[in-house]
């Protein structure tokens, strides 16, 4: 078995690709039912966020076919063809796609090097899958390292300090644009965490004229007050276009709240004075042909890419630091996935000695000490047991630490040894206990 990741990003996909390849919250536990019936794939996970859309799954068997078949589902599920998707998509088994898992937790494959949302994201994309049953002990413990690793970088690395994520990237265009923007009229539509995030940062940079608009005016309440701003309602949002200087829009709205219907009625109520747009909501909250309008200047979240490329000057070295801790992760975890392999041998050997130990013992009693008192005979068991437990320890060791050992060849050499046929391998255990003394 071994981890398999298919999906493409923000470097391998334009925003329409990314944007058509998205999959809804409502249809992930739906989808990842569907993927977990195909054959080989026993336990798997999707992550869709604005720069990026990936299956994280456990195959067995054909790895190859396998894969191909998870491309055919994932793409039959958007209803998309695969030829408008060449060169975008990418699969990734083994090392490689543990590398890049934890590459991705630790925020060193964000577009926004060092943001701090993508973890969260990750952890709730877990959630759901577990919440589906889609995540197994195998799965479940990847991410689990994932999450670790991604502690750690954060912790002994300066990858998070100055925080940014894309929200604030969008705050920094705004602040490009206007020579004050701290003059300006801010609308922000949305109030989830990406909404969140931009708030922050306009608010550090001392922007006071914001409103805040949502389709749950309650929530932009909550958002606006935090501030000491104003909440609108979304069906305010035509005479909020001609007010405002600035628009971020984000919100999780999967058709466009702003046209170029709705644009063109905007542009003389302004008086045509400019318009700037930041869009960064995938699906994209604005139709791109708003941009075609005079007047409107409209920019979606790859064009923040050129805003951010600052940030990853700047985080170069912590990065290398960052890098070096996610391969002594990768590494542990492989360590653990090797030695899961050998578990069922591992199993089988110590049931063995411990079944002739145990025989051994109760025919000695039976016949030398049959009146032996029950705290005696439970201290000669013990010690049976760990007599065992030393005597195999050397072979247990090996298994499990090959040291460069072929280990398939050490295998093959212990069940000789031992006296263990294949027959006499238990069936491969799905509980989180591991451990063979």
């Amino acid at each position: 078995m071994q981890l398999v990741i298919l999906g493409l990003n923000h470097k391998t996909a334009p925003l329409e690709r990314r944007e058509s390849f998205a999959v809804a919250k409502d249809d992930v536990a739906p989808l990842l039912s569907e993927l977990c019936a195909t054959q080989g794939v026993s336990e798997a996970a999707l992550l869709s966020t604005c720069n990026r859309v990936e299956l994280y799954a456990i195959v067995e068997g054909n790895v190859t076919a396998a894969i191909e078949q998870l491309h055919v589902t994932m793409l039959d599920h958007r209803e998309l063809n695969r030829s408008d998707f060449a060169g975008s998509l990418y699969a990734l088994d083994g090392t490689e796609a543990l590398h890049h898992l934890l590459r991705v937790a630790a925020s060193l494959d964000s577009m926004v090097m060092g943001e701090p949302q993508i973890l969260g994201q990750v952890k709730e994309a877990v959630q759901t899958a577990r919440d589906a049953g889609t995540v197994g002990m195998r799965l479940g413990r990847i991410f689990d390292a994932a999450f670790t690793a991604a502690k750690s970088v954060r912790t002994h690395t300066e990858i998070g300090q100055a925080v940014v994520s894309i929200g604030s990237v969008a705050a920094d265009l705004a602040a490009r644009i206007f020579d004050d923007l701290t003059r300006c009229r801010v609308l922000l539509v949305g109030a989830g965490k990406m909404a969140e995030a931009t708030a922050r940062s306009l608010s550090a940079a001392g922007i006071e004229r914001v409103y805040v608009a949502n389709r749950s005016l309650d929530r932009a309440v909550t958002l606006a007050q935090r501030y000491g701003w104003r909440a609108r309602n979304m069906s305010e949002l035509e005479e909020l276009l001609v007010e405002a200087d600035v628009v971020i829009m984000s919100t999780g709205a999967r058709r466009p709240l702003i046209d170029a219907s709705l644009a063109r009625r905007v542009v003389p109520a302004r008086k045509y004075r400019p318009l700037f747009i930041v869009d960064i909501a995938v699906p994209r909250n604005v139709d791109a042909s708003v941009s075609d309008i005079d007047t409107i200047y409209l920019y979606n979240v790859d064009d923040l890419e050129s805003v951010s490329q600052v940030n990853l000057e700047n985080r170069k070295e912590a990065a290398a630091q960052a890098e070096a801790l996610v391969k002594e992760h990768v590494v542990s975890i492989e360590a653990w996935s090797e030695g899961l392999k050998v578990q069922p041998t591992l199993a089988a050997i110590r049931s063995r000695a411990d079944g002739i130990a145990r025989a051994e013992l109760d025919k000695t009693l039976a016949r030398s000490l049959p009146d032996l008192d029950e705290a005696t005979r439970t201290a000669l068991e013990k010690m049976a047991g760990s007599m065992v437990a030393k005597l195999l320890h050397p072979t247990m060791d090996a298994l499990r630490n090959p040291n460069g050992r072929d280990p398939e060849t050490l295998l093959d050499t212990a069940l000789l040894l031992h006296g263990v046929t294949p027959s006499d391998l238990p069936a491969e255990r799905s509980s989180d206990s591991e451990e063979t003394s």
